[in-house]
C-alpha cells in the first residue's frame, strides 16, 4: 500500500516537473526584457515594502501571473553571476578555455539547481495543502530576491577590490534574510499555521537541501 503510494507521488512529480519546464520554456520565449523589466523593477519594489504579504499573495496564486516575472529575475541573477565569473578571469588563455568555459556552466546551473531543490523538496512534502510546482518554483525564486539582489551589488567590485568589504557584508546579510523568507515560504505554501510544525518542516527541508549541497558539491558545483 505504502509502496504504492510512493509510486503514486513519484509519477505525480514526474508529471509535473514535465508540466513546469515546459511552461518555463513557454514563458522565457515571451520575455521581453525592455518591457518586463518596468514590471520587474515595479515589483522588487513592492515586495521590499511588504515582502511576507506579496509572498502570501504569490504562494495562493493559481494563474501563474507571477512566473514571468520569477523567470526575468532568474535570468538577470544568472547574467549577474556569469558577468562575475568572466570577469574574475585574469587571463583567457586557449589552454584552459575549456575549464573556464566549464566553470560559466556550472556557474549558470548552480541557481537553478538551487531553486529546483528547494521546490521539489517542499512540493514532495506538502501532503495537505498542495500547490503545483510552478507555484512552488515561483514563490520560491521570491525568496531568493535577497541573493539576486546582492549577486548584482557585488558587481561593484568589478570596479573597485575594497568594494568587497561592503559586499560581502551585504551578501551576508541578503542571505539571512533569504533563509529568513524561505521559512514564510513554507509556512504559506503549506497553509501551516502552528510554529512548531512549521519550524519542523523548515528544519527537514534544510537539511535535504544541504545534503544536496554536499552532494552535488563533488561535481564542483555550489548551489545556491
Amino acid at each position: 500500500m505504502e509502496e504504492n503510494q510512493e509510486n503514486n507521488k513519484t509519477e505525480e512529480l514526474k508529471k509535473e516537473t514535465v508540466n513546469a519546464v515546459n511552461e518555463v520554456k513557454e514563458t522565457i520565449k515571451k520575455v521581453d526584457i525592455k518591457n518586463d523589466a518596468k514590471e520587474t523593477t515595479g515589483f522588487i519594489k513592492e515586495i521590499i515594502k511588504n515582502p511576507l504579504g506579496k509572498i502570501q499573495e504569490i504562494s495562493q496564486e493559481k494563474s501563474n501571473k507571477y512566473l514571468k516575472t520569477a523567470v526575468i529575475l532568474v535570468i538577470v541573477w544568472l547574467i549577474a553571476l556569469v558577468i562575475d565569473n568572466i570577469f574574475s578571469f585574469y587571463s583567457w588563455d586557449f589552454s584552459d578555455i575549456v575549464d573556464k568555459l566549464l566553470g560559466i556552466i556550472k556557474t549558470i546551473i548552480s541557481p537553478i539547481l538551487g531553486i529546483a531543490v528547494l521546490s521539489i523538496t517542499m512540493y514532495y512534502m506538502n501532503k495537505e495543502n498542495k500547490k503545483s510546482l510552478i507555484t512552488t518554483m515561483t514563490t520560491v525564486t521570491m525568496a531568493k530576491i535577497p541573493k539576486i539582489i546582492a549577486s548584482v551589488i557585488s558587481l561593484l567590485c568589478l570596479f573597485s577590490s575594497s568594494a568587497y568589504r561592503i559586499t560581502s557584508i551585504i551578501s551576508n546579510i541578503c542571505s539571512a534574510i533569504s533563509i529568513v523568507l524561505t521559512y514564510f515560504v513554507i509556512k504559506y505554501l503549506f497553509e501551516e499555521n502552528e510554529d512548531s510544525k512549521i519550524f519542523k518542516t523548515f528544519i527537514k527541508v534544510e537539511v535535504i537541501f544541504y545534503i544536496a549541497y554536499f552532494i552535488i558539491s563533488f561535481l564542483g558545483i555550489s548551489i545556491k
